[in-house]
């Protein structure tokens, strides 16, 4: 990453206000370039971090202001997320109690610690990667040699870019320090370090929190660079994350997916937020829950941002304590008052919240028929909360399992599996009478997925535009067959791994 530092020029007009507005406008402006531009670039010559991920070396983790004595930030970010006294109530055994020691361990490691330079090097390899197998993190010196970076998108705090290490995509974190968290701390008089060092504790948050989250809908974090000095500007003091790489979601893209692949993001959202309401560290709650907390990588659905997450339940004295209002739908769900926290609280919030951005306008548009009723009880508990996480995970099963076997198409005699058209072994017609149709896989083309031969003739039969279709090799996240549907017929092509069906006339 080759960093360049620029320096500042004084003000030298100082009598007219209106100077001083435009001079601060534009050094903000100048900052936030010099880095992003030092981000995407990079230098052989540009001195680099410290840090070592598994199995390597670095220095402490202080990344505050020296000048003012150092902002031990893992000591804070510790404290913030060990703070819930309801968590230490597990067993010493639990999941929880080995991230909680680990976390202790790191509020240990200070730049005043008695500990050598080797020494705390591996207390950080040890516990703040909480990996005990699998591929090794990337470092602070791999992290530097990810190649073709790419800008793609700012959020409040963080500014996310794309690279390329051993030919895989990844994904980079970084503080925005032109973003609205950076600058609105800078407008109540912090300093760029200062402020910088804030919104940079939220990815040190996310780097702890992701790795101990670990579950298929959670994005997978593959390395990251906690320098051990503050930040001023260059390269070498940027804190940066690498995880997966994923693809947004917008309302737009999801409403354009087949009713397949929806089925699949709302099944991934269930199972996630069950998981999240059942874990050992305590019912997570996601405290600004949006659709683009999330992306897609390969096609499921995974939670990418957790620096608004929080595992604080309220606190209460009696049941009247624990009324959970959703504003927007004008709907109150009473809570129980246990052992002093209103229970369930985060689990139905999640549950809520996924409904409103997800599964209410994911699931019934275009649902098979015979789903259809299933589908409204599961999307109905989204909105009302009357169900755990848990049984609507068994309710989702039960959708995905019916529409993976074909029990939705309610056949009851033999004559509902006959087929009646004409099929050649071997053929195609690759890139002929394509033609669009609704809820297509295929951006070009009328491209489904079909549980068998005979639903594809239903749904040639029912389109007035087929002439037949092509029965390919290829199986979606179910198992389901793709089939490409054709509005003509002619001559055709030799394929090892398709067959030609033509609608009789």
């Amino acid at each position: 990453m080759g960093w360049r530092r620029r320096q500042r020029r004084g003000m030298e007009n100082v009598w007219y206000f209106a100077a001083a507005c435009v001079f601060i406008f534009l050094f903000g402006n100048l900052a936030m370039l010099q880095t992003y531009h030092g981000f995407v670039e990079t230098s052989t010559s540009s001195r680099r971090p410290q840090y070592r991920g598994q199995g390597g070396k670095r220095a402490h983790l202080d990344f505050g202001d020296s000048g003012n004595g150092g902002m031990n930030s893992i000591q804070q970010l510790s404290r913030e997320l060990l703070a819930n006294k309801n968590l230490l109530q597990h067993a010493r055994g639990s999941e929880y109690f080995v991230m909680e020691s680990r976390l202790r361990k790191l509020m240990e490691i200070t730049p005043d610690s008695a500990y050598s330079v080797n020494a705390t090097s591996a207390l950080i390899s040890r516990y703040l990667d909480f990996s005990t197998s699998g591929p090794a993190m990337l470092d602070c010196r791999t992290i530097d040699n990810i190649k073709d970076r790419e800008y793609v998108a700012s959020g409040w705090t963080k500014a996310v870019f794309s690279g390329v290490h051993a030919g895989r995509k990844v994904a980079l974190k970084t503080v925005d320090i032109g973003g609205q968290d950076v600058m609105a701390c800078m407008d109540g008089g912090g300093s760029l370090q200062q402020c910088y060092h804030r919104a940079a504790q939220k990815i040190v948050k996310e780097i702890v929190l992701l790795q101990a989250l670990a579950h298929d809908n959670v994005i997978q974090v593959l390395g990251f660079c906690v320098p051990d000095k503050p930040y001023d500007g260059d390269g070498d003091t940027t804190v940066v994350m690498v995880t997966e790489l994923g693809e947004p979601i917008d309302l737009i893209k999801l409403l354009q997916m087949s009713w397949e692949d929806r089925l699949r993001i709302s099944y991934d959202l269930t199972r996630l937020l069950d998981f999240l309401s059942r874990s050992a560290r305590g019912a997570l709650a996601m405290n600004d829950f949006r659709r683009q907390q999330f992306v897609l990588v390969h096609g499921a659905l995974k939670l990418s941002d957790v620096d608004d997450a929080g595992f604080d339940e309220p606190s209460c004295r009696s049941d009247n304590e624990c009324d959970l209002h959703f504003s927007s739908s004008n709907f109150t769900k009473r809570l129980a008052c246990v052992e002093g926290r209103c229970q369930g609280y985060n689990e139905y919030r999640n549950m809520f919240n996924a409904g409103r951005h997800f599964t209410t306008f994911l699931l019934p548009h275009g649902a098979p028929p015979a789903l259809r009723p299933l589908i409204s009880d599961v999307v109905g508990t989204f909105e009302n909360c009357s169900l755990t996480t848990r049984e609507l995970v068994t309710w989702m099963d039960k959708v995905v399992h019916l529409y993976k076997t074909g029990r939705y198409l309610n056949r009851t005699a033999a004559k509902d599996f006959e087929t009646s058209y004409k099929g050649t072994e071997r053929s195609d017609l690759p890139g002929q009478f394509d033609y669009r149709c609704r809820m297509s896989l295929s951006g070009t083309g009328c491209t489904l997925s079909v549980f068998d031969l005979r639903e594809a003739e239903d749904m040639c039969n029912g389109d007035h535009e087929c002439r037949g279709f092509i029965v390919t090799n290829q199986r979606t996240w179910i198992g389901r067959t793709i089939v490409h549907f054709k509005n003509g017929t002619a001559a055709p092509s030799w394929n090892a791994h398709t067959k030609l069906y033509v609608k009789p006339s």
